[in-house]
């Protein structure tokens, strides 16, 4: 599906109210739908002004409160949708293998790459070792910190070594202008 066409069909499941995707739909006899939180905040409100009228913030239709009636049809596109969206994002994270679409938990040390558990049972990785990325990660980090402690100790030992240069210059800058 290209880009514009998820663009208008998320336009359409958009709640015109909050612009957000619909929570629980609910649809009016005009034929727009809300997010069930929304129209009833908006009749709350159209209550209060309009002396107990209830019109649709789309089309400006009566309706009666009675008549808003659950979309379960909409609802399920929507849920889709926020699958879909939700996969395509791991997708472009590389949460997910590009082979079977599950997502990668297992790392293969041979390969240096995580990999899914599908993948584990492919013959390209029979008799590698295999450990879990959550204990990988931990053990990267761990190297990491220690690099960072390594390097933050040379930077201070450097620094120090500046310092000490700079001072032993400035004694010989004014052991010279004593002369």
């Amino acid at each position: 599906m290209d880009f514009s066409a998820q663009v208008n069909i998320k336009e359409e499941l958009t709640c015109p109210i909050c612009l957000e995707l619909l929570t629980e739909p609910l649809s009016l006899d005009c034929g727009h739908s809300f997010c069930q939180a929304c129209i009833t905040a908006n009749n709350k409100e159209s209550i209060s002004q309009l002396g107990g009228e209830c019109r649709c913030p789309v089309c400006q239709s009566r309706y009666q409160l009675w008549n808003l009636r659950p979309n379960r049809q909409l609802a399920n596109i929507v849920e889709k949708v926020r699958e879909v969206s939700v996969r395509s994002q791991q997708q472009q994270r590389g949460d997910l293998c590009e082979h079977h679409g599950k997502i990668r938990h297992v790392f293969c040390k041979e390969d240096g790459k995580a990999i899914c558990r599908l993948c584990v049972l492919s013959p390209e990785h029979h008799g590698h070792q295999m450990f879990s990325v959550e204990e990988v990660v931990k053990e990267c980090q761990e190297k990491l910190q220690e690099a960072l402690k390594k390097l933050t100790k040379e930077q201070q030992e450097a620094e120090e070594l500046e310092a000490d240069i700079s001072e032993e210059k400035a004694t010989w800058k004014a052991g010279r202008d004593y002369s």
